[in-house]
Parts: structure tokens; C-alpha cells; sequence
């Protein structure tokens, strides 16, 4: 099973944590952990808050953001050439989401992913956790369509709890390596563990 106790602070390394709107690597609009936002309206869903400048003429103040203040941001951001920094975007934008709204969202984020994960791989909830944190990161990170199209040996090897495989099978291309070797440590450790526990021939 998955422990996000464990996990969702090294997803949000992995991923960045962006309070403002920005371009993903494909020009997608997002925020907080790599939560895309597909559309104005799904960013209006979203409790943004102005970013306080009192150096402006009028000074902004605080508070929540109006819908035609999330769709300026959104449309600033969205115009943008992608595959820059994360902190490139933040000159387009005057609004942030609160700390414990990016929170929230990562949760019913990972819900969502978990379940999903359930109907491509059965028996997820009762995988090792680390095999579980490696498979989640690999969905997270790829989406779960190009997980199952583009790593078929990788998802085989999941299905049958051969981590020895699905480690050999796990690198991605185009991310950090770091995030790569912690992928493939995870899914050895469950290999590690799964032949220390099987009985003796």
C-alpha cells in the first residue's frame, strides 16, 4: 500500500511546489504539484489569493482572487512559450494558491491516481510500499495511458510482483536522473525484500 507519509514529500520534490500558474514541459497550464489545469474554468474551481504589492498604484491587497483575476493569470501564462523554468512564469501572474489549498489538492490528487492505479494494477493496494511509491511516481510523472503503452515490459513485470524486472524496466527519459535512481532503489528494495521473505529450496 502506499504510504504518502512517506511519498508525497518526495513527489513534491520531484515535481516542484508552484503557488502561481505556470507552463509544464507539453505548454500545459498548472499549479501546485504538476496539477494541470485544463481549462479557465478549472483554475476558477481554485481558491487563488492576490499576491499582496503595495507598491502598486492602487496598492493590491490580499484576499481572494475574482474569476476574471484567475483567467487573466491563466490566459498571461497560457501565451507563454513553454519548457522554461518554473520561475520564469511567475512575472505573468498575481495570484497564489494558499499552502494548504496546494495540499489538498495533491491529496484528492494521489485519491484519484490511486484508484486509477487500482483498475490498471489489481492488486496495487497490496504491493510493498515501496513498489507502490515507485509504480505511483512512474504514473504520476508520465500520466497512466503512457505508463501502460510505452513500459508494456515494465507494467508485466509490476502485475506478476517481479520488482527485479520492473527495476530494469523503469527509467524514463527526459526527467532528472536522481528521480530515475530513487524509482529504481524503491523497486529493488521490494525485490530485496520479496526474496528475503520467500521460503528456502
Amino acid at each position: 500500500m502506499l504510504d504518502t507519509t512517506t511519498y508525497l514529500p518526495k513527489l513534491k520534490q520531484f515535481e516542484g511546489v508552484a503557488s502561481y500558474m505556470y507552463d509544464d514541459t507539453a505548454g500545459n497550464v498548472t499549479v501546485g504539484v504538476g496539477n494541470m489545469l485544463p481549462s479557465v474554468a478549472a483554475a476558477q474551481k481554485l481558491a487563488f489569493v492576490r499576491r499582496p504589492d503595495i507598491a502598486a498604484k492602487p496598492p493590491v491587497l490580499a484576499g481572494p482572487a475574482s474569476p476574471d483575476e484567475i483567467k487573466t493569470d491563466f490566459d498571461n501564462v497560457n501565451k507563454q512559450p513553454a519548457g522554461k523554468l518554473v520561475t520564469y512564469y511567475k512575472q505573468f501572474t498575481k495570484l497564489d494558491l494558499p499552502e494548504t489549498v496546494i495540499d489538498q489538492l495533491i491529496q484528492a490528487n494521489v485519491r484519484a491516481f490511486t484508484t486509477t492505479l487500482s483498475a490498471t494494477f489489481p492488486d496495487f493496494n497490496t504491493y510493498p510500499n515501496e513498489a507502490c511509491a515507485a509504480i505511483f511516481d512512474m504514473a504520476f510523472n508520465l500520466g497512466v495511458g503512457k505508463l501502460t503503452s510505452q513500459f508494456p515490459s515494465f507494467c508485466t513485470a509490476v502485475k506478476a510482483e517481479d520488482w527485479a524486472t520492473a527495476a530494469a524496466q523503469c527509467h524514463r527519459l527526459g526527467i532528472q536522473e536522481s528521480r530515475n535512481t530513487w524509482t529504481k532503489a524503491q523497486l529493488e528494495k521490494a525485490a530485496a525484500d520479496a526474496k528475503a521473505k520467500a521460503p528456502n529450496k
